[in-house]
C-alpha cells in the first residue's frame, strides 16, 4: 500500500471498516464515533466509513454511511477548488 500511495499519491484515502481506519489514521480509532471525520497526514486526507458488510448487518447504519459519502464528495470539492485557485 505504501508504493501504491506514493505512486499514485491521492489526495483523499478513505478506509472501509475500523481495520483499515486502525492501520492507517491511529489505532486507537473507533468507527463508531470517528466515521466520517478527517485527518490530514503525510499529505493526505484520511477518513473512515463503515465496511459494506458492517451497512448489511445492520441496515440502521445506512443513513450515517450516506452522510460520511457526501462529507466526501464534499472533500473532493473543496480540494479541486483549490487546486484551481493555485
Amino acid at each position: 500500500l505504501r508504493c501504491e500511495t506514493s505512486l499514485l499519491h491521492p489526495p483523499i484515502i478513505v478506509c472501509l471498516g475500523h481495520i483499515a481506519a486502525q492501520r492507517l489514521i491511529d489505532p486507537q480509532y473507533k468507527i463508531t464515533r470517528q466515521h466520517g471525520t478527517w485527518v490530514h497526514r503525510k499529505g493526505y486526507w484520511m477518513t473512515a466509513v463503515y465496511h459494506p458488510s458492517a451497512i448489511l448487518r445492520d441496515p440502521a447504519k445506512l443513513e450515517e454511511a450516506k452522510q460520511d459519502f457526501q462529507t466526501i464528495v464534499k472533500k473532493v470539492q473543496e480540494l479541486e477548488d483549490a487546486q484551481y485557485l493555485l
